[in-house]
């Protein structure tokens, strides 16, 4: 964005940073979509680029008034984008004959210059490029080219008097500001450049709600997509000037946008932001944003915007460090509890499970008894059938039947006893159902456990604890592994501290388990994959492959 004048956005002491700064929900989903932009602003560069190298090809081909407008339009890309680029392009401009022949394009080249070394903070050396302006060319008649050397004077005089250390000096381009604002007000035919302008010399007279008689009326007709940079940035200063946090909020977001998004390296609007984003706690957020914006002031060569950016990227970055800690430090704890918690429903599992299977051998033993039962019951039925036939068997009979009824009397009271002893037991294990139902989800425990994943993911943490406890006892294996390897052949791990499938195999034998069943079993792998593995690596050995497992039980 090249609005000039706004140059204490990150010094300046705001009406908003004086209140308690929040964030609504309509502000977060603006930043949300913000952030998407931020994330992907390589692409909005790299069409940027596409654009720069179609012009270039045609470029290449093209001769006199169509090259020199092709590398105009080259310029123009480079210009708030890639200051060196655009150096180049306006050399190249500069030694074409058609411009060296037509006086108004010099001028143009020297505005130009002038231009891209305001953006490198090269002041003195901008206002000697503009002093070499004929004045004689700045005329009606070429509205353009007048435009252009009153933006820039007008640009580098705001740039001047903000870096100015002596305030009469200070004053004075603060006058020319004032000066070459007045005639940007009185030449430029374009309604909507021109009330920015009267906007922004509204903004610096402290009539905010005078600049917004100006602005809001743009707003109506502005693509929502991709706003005018000029007219959002102007309305964040006015409505940050009255105080109100949400409008000064969502048009500096609107701001960023669209420079982000046309691809602009030079810009405001988003270290401020992140400034205000930081005083309302969102130290993350406002981090990546000051971050892009050091990395696109560098990528533009745009010096002062990147010193800028750097002043107050310190606190930040010491408050982002800090607040990181914070979140490690809580993500540790979450994840002791989570530990904890893990092994008591191990505990309450294998509990369930011993319950279980209680319940199930005392169901089993009351099915025996029952049928016990019904044994004795016939057996006393066919002795009183017996006793009715003879009187000579009735002593006997009755004798039986005496010690049947105490077997009866006997089993009964066993089988009480054993029904009583159930029921105590089903009334514990009731007790305890309830009391684990009371402190434990274990609808949530039954999903649980009938996953797979949990199984996966203790594979995967037993390996990685496996790697862990390996190294820590043979440290070097790897680089010595991979001494034992042809150098073409050498392994490279994905992650530090942590072995590749076939390195685990090898592990297990410099440990002594040289079996492939052991193996396999141990690393939940089919033998087959063992033994492909086993020679896989052998082919891959320096010397002889039939040596190769001695010596790595040697490491």
């Amino acid at each position: 964005m090249k609005l000039p004048l706004l140059f204490a956005i990150l010094t300046m002491t705001t009406a908003l940073s004086a209140q308690n700064l929040k964030i609504s929900p309509t502000i977060e989903q603006q930043l949300k979509e913000l952030d998407e932009i931020v994330e992907n602003k390589a692409s909005y560069h790299a069409e940027r680029e596409k654009q720069a190298a179609q012009l270039k090809q045609q470029a290449k081909s093209a001769q006199g008034q169509r090259r020199v407008n092709l590398l105009k339009e080259i310029f123009d890309l480079y210009s708030h984008f890639q200051v060196d680029s655009a150096q180049i392009y306006l050399d190249m401009l500069e030694n074409m004959p058609e411009v060296k022949q037509e006086p108004a394009l010099v001028a143009l080249t020297q505005i130009a210059q002038a231009e891209i070394q305001t953006v490198a903070g090269l002041y003195a050396d901008a206002e000697n490029a503009l002093n070499s302006v004929d004045p004689t060319l700045i005329t009606p008649e070429r509205q353009d080219l007048r435009l252009y050397y009153y933006r820039t004077r007008r640009t580098l005089s705001g740039w001047m008097a903000h870096y100015s250390q002596f305030e009469k000096v200070k004053k004075q381009w603060e006058q020319k500001v004032c000066r070459f604002r007045d005639s940007l007000i009185s030449i430029d035919p374009n309604p909507i450049t021109c009330n920015v302008v009267r906007a922004d010399k509204a903004n610096a007279e402290g009539k905010p709600a005078e600049a917004l008689k100006f602005l809001l009326p743009l707003t109506k007709g502005m693509d929502s997509n991709l706003p005018d940079p000029y007219v959002c940035f102007t309305l964040a200063e006015a409505y940050n000037a009255l105080g109100i946090q949400e409008n000064t909020l969502s048009y500096l977001i609107k701001t960023a946008k669209a420079d982000l998004q046309q691809g602009t390296t030079e810009y405001m609007a988003l270290p401020w932001l992140a400034q205000l984003l930081f005083e309302a706690g969102q130290v993350e957020r406002a981090y990546v944003y000051l971050l892009c914006a050091m990395e696109d002031a560098n990528f533009c060569n745009a010096s002062l915007r990147s010193i800028e950016a750097s002043s107050v990227f310190p606190i930040i970055d010491r408050q982002y460090k800090q607040t990181t800690h914070e979140q490690h430090q809580r993500e540790r704890i979450l994840l002791y509890v989570m530990a904890g918690l893990l092994v008591v429903v191990l505990l309450i599992v294998v509990l369930l499970i011993r319950q279980m299977r209680k319940l199930h051998q005392l169901r089993k033993k009351q099915t025996e008894t029952n049928k016990n039962l019904e044994e004795t019951n016939r057996a006393m039925q066919q002795t009183m059938e017996k006793l009715n036939q003879t009187n000579e068997t009735l002593q006997q009979t009755y004798a039986a039947l005496r010690l049947t009824d105490k077997m009866k009397e006997e089993y009964i009271a066993r089988y009480l006893d054993q029904c009583r002893t159930y029921i105590e037991e089903m009334e514990k294990n009731r007790k305890d159902c309830l009391r684990m139902l009371k402190q434990h989800q274990i609808e949530e425990l039954y999903r649980t456990l009938k996953s797979e994943q949990h199984i996966q993911d203790e594979q995967e943490k037993f390996l990685i604890d496996f790697d862990t406890s390996f190294l820590t006892l043979f440290p070097n294996f790897i680089r010595q592994f991979n001494e034992l390897l042809k150098p073409e052949e050498r392994i490279v791990t994905k992650y530090e501290n942590q072995l590749t499938t076939e390195m685990r195999v090898f592990a297990l034998i410099r440990l002594g388990v040289k079996d492939t069943q052991k193996i396999a079993h141990f690393l939940n792998f089919s033998i087959a994959t063992v033994y492909n593995y086993r020679s896989k690596m052998r082919n891959r050995a320096l010397g002889n492959p039939a040596d190769f497992e001695a010596r790595v039980a040697e490491l």
